[in-house]
């Protein structure tokens, strides 16, 4: 290489090493003056990221620094550490749990992608929650449902009449089924092909597949979901089953609500409190108030052949104005949103992080409490015809595996023991194996 290449390399090589090391003291001073401000603001770590990053947020009379940044674990201004729940892992976890700094569980999702938060010695380690539960610090039951005028609204209504003409004229079936997620704890794919045997279901998803779906609706459908087209598409039916992909109280996603406001009568299964958050008594058709799926079917028949008796379960769009939505509690959650603040979700992760913020501020000193199984209520997966617990369903197995994983978790945290996640699973599998959970 000539000199004077070296030279210019050389050159261009100290300069590089100057600015990361410019960049690093500018870090480094930013975080020293954090801790040594005079304005004592306590530091919210997220140790799995998500929510604000780098911020000092006002949250009422109070004040709290968001960061993603774990340097600040063993910082003295830290009070609390909030974790995602589909990120949290048994072999990421922070190096020392103090009785000083609490820990906030933030979970929209079901069990299926982390087994091992359903399992109380797991709950237990945190002290505040934001999940699908009503009795969460902070509620997301309501996250799917964007206002009350989306349900009571006829924007896609398809008229009864008009969907029995287009199951004799086009060869519609009366129920609609889309799903293409068909490994659940839920089991829900051996139902509808039970169902299926007695009464005509259009299956337009990867499982339990018997329809083509239009070319309009072709890629990943996850993507159409909301798409206007698609939505009138799924208020043709007079049916839609909605069944969730796990059965936990109060977990209630957009597969009952989207049939609820195109004007098909979901069929459901899932939370088994959902009807304490339908718009009516007759709003839709819950699997659990029949024996088995003959005699849904038989019902389903019968009001596929009448159609004002079909219409009483279409009462939030077809009653007059005042008198569509007659329960109140639904009528309640929804008027104590914010008509200023948009309903999306990154507006109640903020609310969590001001609710916590705020029980910084109001309790200097931590106040002993827990999460519990009230607030993440996922009990061991049953078969949904028989009711029993099925041997076939591999996601029981997991279930009993997580809670000998909860325990042995607990039992670290709580004493403050290093985890190495290779002798944390042998160990694991050995109590699974003994029956020591």
């Amino acid at each position: 290489m000539p000199r004077k290449l070296r030279i210019m390399f050389a050159t261009a090589t100290t300069l590089g090493l100057c600015i990361i090391i410019f960049q690093l003291r500018l870090m480094l001073y930013d975080r020293t003056r954090l801790s040594l401000s005079d304005d004592d603001i306590p530091v919210v770590l997220w140790w799995t990221p998500f929510g604000n990053n780098n911020q000092v947020k006002t949250c009422g009379n109070a004040k709290c620094y968001f960061t993603h940044d774990r340097a600040f674990e063993n910082n003295v201004r830290l009070k609390s550490i909030l974790f995602y729940g589909s990120d949290f892992r048994v072999h990421d976890l922070p190096n020392w749990r103090s009785n000083a700094v609490s820990w906030g569980l933030l979970h929209e999702e079901s069990p299926r992608n982390n087994p091992i938060l359903v399992h109380e010695k797991t709950l237990n380690l945190f002290n505040y929650s934001s999940t699908f539960s009503r009795f969460s610090d902070v509620s997301l039951t309501l996250l799917d449902l964007l206002s009350l005028e989306e349900l009571i609204a006829k924007s896609y209504y398809v008229p009864a009449k008009e969907k029995s003409t287009l199951i004799r004229a086009k060869n519609y079936a009366p129920v609609l089924y889309i799903q293409s997620d068909c490994d659940t704890a839920s089991d829900r794919d051996r139902y509808v092909s039970e169902l299926m045997k007695y009464i005509r279901i259009d299956s337009y998803g990867t499982c339990v597949n018997n329809a083509r779906l239009d070319d309009r609706f072709k890629g990943n459908y996850l993507d159409i979901l909301n798409n206007r087209e698609f939505l009138s598409f799924v208020a043709k039916y007079k049916f839609t089953i909605a069944f969730e992909n796990a059965i936990c109280d109060d977990y209630i996603t957009e597969k009952l609500w989207r049939p609820l406001i195109v004007g098909s009568v979901p069929i459901y299964y899932g939370s088994p409190s959902f009807k304490d958050w339908l718009p009516n008594n007759k709003s839709a058709i819950s699997i659990l108030d029949f024996t088995d799926p003959t005699k849904l079917a038989d019902f389903l028949h019968k009001l596929v052949r009448n159609d004002s008796a079909y219409e009483e379960y279409l009462s939030h769009k077809l009653s007059e104005r005042k008198y569509r939505v007659t329960n109140n509690a639904l009528l309640r959650a929804l008027e104590r949103r914010s008509t200023a603040i948009p309903h999306e979700f990154g507006n109640y992760v903020e609310e969590f992080e001001c609710f916590i913020c705020e029980r910084i501020q109001n309790n200097r000193e931590l106040k002993i409490r827990t999460v519990t199984r009230k607030q993440y209520d996922c009990p061991l997966p049953r078969d949904p015809i028989t009711g029993g617990i099925s041997k076939r369903n591999w996601w029981i197995e997991q279930w009993n595996i997580e809670k000998c994983g909860a325990k042995l978790l607990a039992h670290y945290i709580t004493n403050n023991i290093s985890i190495n996640i290779k002798y944390f699973n042998e160990q694991k599998m050995n109590m699974y194996d003994n029956n020591e959970c």
